[in-house]
């Protein structure tokens, strides 16, 4: 059988596994399970592209877009529910969480993490990281990424070092609640990743921030 009809057929064939793939998830339909749905479509996807590149016969092209499907949903299933909780966990702190595929990133603004120029996490968010830790402990499959980000105002080495100390800060509370060392990396950025211009006061705000990426790693 040549590339193209087997490509042809397993394009039949995954449509089908998709379906059964998806049906087989509890609460498929519910918007809170976007990452169920997604993982599920796009790790089928991936396994048949890659037992099709490999010179699989459609039979095992369908097993293996069966079984990247029921991975890839089981791990967006997974990140729905971690997102859900840890919404619950830090409401009210304004800390914001955005996901980005498959990955949750926290953000803590310099407002309520630190005092201008401080290294020293508010008193007042240190519980909400404490909670973020829980998070991060009852969903150990990641990694995690903390960096820090400054505006541009002032010294660009000064910056860089105050934003590798900050996140070195908010990773010793995570680490001292509990979170495997090993499971972290911390960094500063400095002025390097503005999300916002630095022209006006509302966008240095905005740049001068902590943020937590969690990435799933099964």
């Amino acid at each position: 059988m040549t590339y193209s009809i087997k490509l042809r057929a397993s394009t039949v064939l995954f449509a089908g596994v998709a379906t059964f793939a998806l049906g087989s998830c509890t609460g498929i339909d519910d918007p809170e399970f976007a990452n169920t749905r997604a993982g599920a479509v796009i790790g089928g996807a991936t396994a048949a592209a890659v037992t099709i590149a490999t010179g699989g016969e459609p039979g095992q092209i369908a097993g293996a877009a069966i079984l990247g499907a029921a991975v890839g949903g089981a791990i967006g299933n997974v990140i729905d529910k971690q997102e859900r909780e840890l919404r619950g966990d830090l409401a009210g702190s304004g800390a914001t969480i955005t996901r980005q595929g498959d990955r949750l990133i926290v953000t803590l603004p310099e407002a309520i993490t630190f005092d201008t120029d401080s290294t020293f996490v508010r008193p007042s968010l240190q519980d909400d990281l404490r909670a973020l830790a829980g998070n991060l402990n009852r969903y150990p499959n990641s990694t995690v990424d903390v960096v820090g980000h400054t505006d541009s105002v002032g010294d660009a080495a000064y910056n860089q070092n105050l934003s590798a100390r900050r996140a070195a800060s908010v990773t010793g509370i995570l680490n001292g609640s509990g979170v495997d060392r090993s499971r972290i990396r911390s960094f500063g950025r400095g002025e390097t990743a503005p999300i916002a211009t630095n022209e006006t006061a509302g966008g240095r705000a905005a740049n001068r921030r902590v943020e937590v990426v969690i990435n799933p790693t099964s």
